[in-house]
């Protein structure tokens, strides 16, 4: 990932509220990026735990026990902590570690790394998946269609004729609403005269009945 996709993902700043649609090379990175976040493992292997575990004697130096213990403890914590990513397990032994006096326990361990901030990572992953979403909605909402040229459309609605080229005059007043005949704005004497040749004020002069309603 490089330009705006990397400052989008890797930036710490949240996502503005309206997401910006990805361009074809931008969605194309984001899709791989997202594809290797969510092939990465999402739990520890017995090596990972083997690493928190040597940090943890480290930090607890009076807790050293035999190599028969210590290998039987090793065994118990891989299978109970197996089930968290490596990198949240991680944080939450060190967590652990800061405020227990005692070398913490399985419960205490997954306790503490339930309480983690989500990683990087996820948030990386997070933020990939919106964005790969918007330009999604966008393109549903907005296809890319191809659009006729302004002497095509001419025809078009030439050959339709009756209010579709009525609505296409510039000049008239705009349809509004399901109604085509019903103007966004009330007609001026101007357009009655334009549109039908007739004077609305001569009109009602020369009907009686008009006159008196």
């Amino acid at each position: 990932m490089n330009g705006r996709l990397a400052e989008l993902v890797l930036g710490t700043d949240p996502l503005p509220t309206r997401l910006p649609v990805l361009t074809d090379v931008e969605l194309a990175d984001a899709e791989q990026a997202l594809a290797v976040y969510r092939a990465a493992p999402r739990t520890s292997s017995p090596r990972a735990v083997d690493r928190v575990m040597a940090k943890l004697v480290v930090a607890y130096p009076a807790a050293r026990v035999s190599v028969e213990e210590a290998s039987a403890r090793l065994d118990v914590y891989a299978e109970q902590l197996s089930d968290i990513p490596a990198d949240v397990l991680m944080a939450g032994a060190m967590a652990a570690a800061r405020t227990m006096k005692f070398f913490p326990s399985i419960a205490e361990i997954r306790a503490a790394a339930m309480s983690q901030p989500a990683p990087p990572r996820i948030q990386r992953q997070w933020r990939l998946s919106q964005l790969i979403e918007a330009r999604a909605r966008r393109g549903a909402d907005d296809p890319a269609v191809e659009r006729c040229r302004p002497e095509e459309a001419a025809e078009i609605v030439a050959a339709l004729g009756g209010r579709f080229a009525a609505a296409a005059d510039p000049s008239r007043p705009k349809p509004q609403g399901g109604n085509p005949d019903r103007g966004a704005r009330m007609p001026s004497r101007e357009d009655y005269v334009r549109m039908f040749g007739v004077d609305p004020g001569d009109a009602i002069a020369g009907d009686p009945e008009q006159m008196a309603a």
